[in-house]
């Protein structure tokens, strides 16, 4: 799954897949999210892409969880970028 944001000129395209085995046990699907911040069509080389983790685990317990994570981080990272400008 992948879902792009705009944020003061960015574009955070960030990338949901899910790391489990062909058949999971109940809550062993975790998942990871890959956000690539691109302006003008080129990524910023500065920080993209990165991959996004959870503090306590190295993935995601939901879809919905990846995606806030990562959508948050990824805006904390253009604002920092644009507050050292």
């Amino acid at each position: 799954m992948i879902r792009s944001y705009n944020h003061k000129g960015f574009v955070l395209e960030v990338a949901i897949e899910s790391s489990s085995r062909l058949v999971p046990s109940p809550g062993e699907v975790r998942y990871l999210a890959s956000v690539t911040i691109s302006r003008s069509g080129r990524p910023v080389t500065a920080f993209s892409p990165l991959s996004i983790k959870n503090t306590r685990y190295s993935s995601f317990t939901s879809v919905e969880d990846a995606l806030m994570n990562a959508h948050t981080a990824a805006c904390r990272l253009v604002d920092e970028l644009m507050r050292a400008a």
